[in-house]
This record gives structure tokens, sequence and C-alpha cells, in this order.
């Protein structure tokens, strides 16, 4: 999966929106309205590489090798968002994709990215995400800022044996960005995340799988002297209420944040019934530093989280449909202190989810269509106490997600899609979006072979909508596949 600046500073909102991602690029499924429960696609199987991201799976989920390039353009703009949200973001990218059988026992699959990220009226805020933790530097100028960096994803397969595999791979990127006015800081963005995982295939219908995914991520935030002449005045904020006001003319922030994931997996595949299973704690620390020469731990944070997910699917026999049934648990904790108070607790956002959802698809054989729908509802109970502005906050409600999505299909040549996902009560973790607010998601696409090419595209137009006022929030998005089987 990519990993780019757009993907950070949305994540959360994201994380709370939907289901498992798979490891797999998924456009067919993303054209068709998100539909990912019932509906069976090359890159949605239900084995421990798509829906487990584990990397050892990699040799059996194999199928063809290729080469592709991906151009992509997402755009975000309207003013219904959170306070630090810039008003418009911009996300530009170029990718190319391969994924290679080196031997009979071991197969490979990467990607690199080039990514441009432009927060456009980016309201005080002075970094990529804000909304990670509850430390965060402002000034008082609204401006741009300009990202550009790298990204690359890899992931090997290996047979240890004939029923076992191991696989590792990493996500990597580096991202430099630019205010274009005063304070101008330069902020520098490095990410790695690991991934080593083991399959053992105790049975013809039994697989375990195991994962670990240590994280790295680390944001310094660097100030000179500005070209106005003016010394630097940023606001050091550790909650919404308690701040510090800092003069100078060179300084630095780091934020590195360390942790990882361990995870369980289980999968029972037959003829017609297949389900997985995953369990997954994850723990991250992190910790704010003021000061390159002298450096002051001023925040830290930790996140530990339990989480259970559940996929099954049923295929009748001769029958052309796929039901399916999905499931998950989810419980999360997070809590700051300032390390000069350490008895004295500065916020705590814990976060539970209780989701179920149920879809299929079925192909119209006389028509040559592909119809699928999936329902999820998720269930949460969210609390975001700042104890430092003495402002707590705790929602209990009730999210509803409707999904469907069509293909048609033509000679084995060529296929047009179309697609539809609707969210009620759309939310983020923090509880600073606003509330009552619903997204509808609009998808179109298809895509065209010939001899060993093929072209797919997708269009996106979402739009994020409230009752109680006129804002609004738009994305509009293209992306294009073009892909060379070997």
């Amino acid at each position: 999966m990519r990993v780019c600046g757009l993907a950070v500073a949305v994540c959360t909102v994201m994380m709370l929106a939907g289901a498992t991602n798979a490891l797999g690029d998924g456009l067919r499924t993303s054209t068709m309205g998100n539909c990912s429960i019932g509906l069976v696609d090359s890159d949605n199987q239900l084995n421990p590489y798509d829906f487990g991201g584990n990397p050892a799976f990699l040799l059996f989920d194999f199928d063809t090798a290729y080469n592709r390039m991906i151009l992509s353009y997402d755009e975000q703009s309207g003013s219904l968002k959170r306070p630090f949200d810039p008003m418009l973001a911009n996300d530009s990218y170029v990718s190319f994709a391969g994924r290679r059988r080196l031997t009979d026992n071991q197969a490979v699959w990467g990607r690199f990215d080039y990514d441009r990220f432009w927060q456009r009226e980016q309201v005080r805020s002075l970094e990529l995400d804000q909304y990670n933790d509850p430390f965060y530097l402002t000034d008082k100028t609204t401006g741009d800022i300009l990202y550009y960096g790298p990204a690359s994803s890899v992931s090997y397969s290996l047979r240890l044996a004939p029923k076992v595999l191991f696989g590792a791979g990493f996500d990597y990127s580096i991202s430099t960005g630019l205010k274009n006015k005063y304070t101008r800081p330069q902020i520098i963005h490095n990410y790695f995340h690991g991934n080593v995982g083991l399959i053992v295939e105790a049975n013809r219908n039994w697989t375990l799988g195991f994962m670990a995914r240590p994280l790295r991520i680390q944001n310094r935030t660097e100030f000179a002297k500005t070209d106005e002449g003016y010394d630097n005045q940023i606001f050091r904020y550790s909650g919404d209420a308690i701040y510090e006001i800092r003069s100078f003319q060179d300084y630095s922030v780091r934020e590195l944040l360390r942790g990882g994931e361990l995870a369980l997996q289980n999968f029972y595949r037959s003829d017609r019934i297949n389900v997985g299973t995953i369990f997954t704690y994850g723990l991250v620390e992190n910790k704010v530093m003021y000061n390159a020469t002298d450096p002051e731990e001023a925040g830290f944070w930790q996140d530990e989280t339990i989480d259970l997910q559940m996929l099954a699917r049923y295929t009748p026999k001769d029958m052309p449909l796929t039901v399916g049934l999905s499931g998950r648990a989810m419980n999360q904790d997070g809590w700051a202190k300032r390390p000069r108070f350490t008895n004295v607790l500065l916020y705590d956002n814990p976060q539970k989810l209780r989701s179920l959802g149920a879809g299929a698809s079925y192909v119209i054989r006389s028509l040559d269509l592909a119809v699928s729908a999936d329902y999820v509802l998720n269930a949460y109970d969210i609390e975001a106490n700042d104890y430092g502005a003495n402002f707590f906050q705790h929602r209990k409600f009730t999210q509803n997600i409707g999904r469907m999505g069509l293909e048609y299909t033509a000679y084995n040549v060529f296929s047009l899609r179309g697609g539809v996902e609707v969210t009620d009560y759309v939310v983020d973790r923090w509880l600073k979006l606003p509330s009552n607010m619903d997204r509808y998601r609009f998808t179109a696409g298809g895509s065209y072979s010939w001899h060993l090419w093929q072209v797919e595209a997708q269009l996106l137009y979402a739009r994020n909508t409230r009752e109680q006022d006129d804002r609004e929030r738009r994305d509009l998005s293209g992306i294009l596949w073009f892909t060379r089987s070997e």
C-alpha cells in the first residue's frame, strides 16, 4: 500500500470509516463503491496476504508477473473540516510497481512513488498532521506548505519447507515541506514500517500466520531567521489550552514515534466456505523533543490497541453468488503527559469499536453484469478528555455504511464500472470533526485489455455534508494504471 503525506493526514478518519485494507492495490473494488465483503477480486481474496497483509503468503497469492505505472491526482477542499486541516489539499504522484516470481520458491513485489502534497490555506498549524497526539505547533499566519518526497514498498516471500513460508518487507517514505509565509519552517517527515511474517499450512484447509510490524516515524521541524528579518514566534501547545510562546532565531522540534504490532492469523478454506480471523496487538510511544542543541522532552504520548477482525465468505454450489460476513472488535487507549509533571495526566483518549457487516456479489451471466452490495454497522464509544483545558467529550454513536457496485464486462476485453458509498456520521478519534456529518462517495471507471497490456482508470467524487449549515468538503480524484503482464 502506498505511503504518502495525504495518507498520514487523513489516516484517523479512514480508520474509523471502514474495515480492513487489503495489501493489494484494489482499484477494481474501489471503483465498485468500495465493496469488499462479498466481492471476490484478485486483490481482495480471503487469504493472509490480501486480507491480513502477511508478506509470507505472497508466493501462494501470486498469479502473474507484471510491470505497472500509476498516475494519480487527488484534491480535497471545503470548510467542513477539523480546525487545523488545510482549506484545500492537493496530492499527486507517479508510481512504478512490479511483481516477479524469482524461482519456484521465491516471489517479490515492489513499488516506488514520488509524491507532491500541497496543503493550501493552512491555518496556523506547522505540522504535516496535527492530529496524531495532543502536542502541536502553531504560528499566527495562514499559508501554503508544499511537500515533495519518495516512498517505496517491498514484499518478499520464501518457501522454507513444503508447508512453511517466510516473508519480509517494508514501507518507507521521506518528504520535505516548506511553508511559503512567515515563520517559514522546514518540515521533514520520515516513515518506516517493517513487516515480517510466517505462514504454516497445518493441513489442506487450515492456514496459520504470524506477523511482527515494527514502526518508526520521525517528524522534524526546523526554524531559521526568516527572509523578512524577523525573529520567529511560535506557540507550543500541550492540549488545547496549555501553551508556551517562544521567540527565537533558530530552533528545532523533533517528534519521534516508535512501536509496532504483533498479529496472529487463522484461515480456513474449503470449496465453498472461507473464513479468516486476525488478532492484533499494537503499542506505540511518541516523544516530542524541543531544541536540537540541548534537547528537552516536552511531551509523551502512548497508544495501545487490541484488535480482532473476522471475514467469512460462502459460495453456494453451481451459483454465481458469493455472500460474506464481517466483524470487528477494537479497543484503543491513548494517554499523554508532560514529562515535567510525571504524575499528572494531560490527555486521555480511549475508544471502542464494534462492527458487523454483510455483503454479496452476483454475476448475471446473460448480461455480463456483476452486482455487489455491502452494509456495515459500526458502534463507537469515544472519549477525548483534555484535562489541561478542563474539556471532556464522550460520544456513543452508531455509524451506517452502505455500498453498491456494478461492473459490465464484454469479450474479456473491456469493462465499465460504477459504485456508490454512503456513510452517515463520519467522525474522527479526536472528536474534532463537525458532528452529524455524512459522506457520499461516487466512483466510475473501467479497464481495457489487448495482448499483454491493460489500462485501468478511476474517477472519484465525494462530498461531506451536514444539514445544520451550508458547509461541505469535496474530494475529486483520478487514477490511471498502465499494466504489462509478463
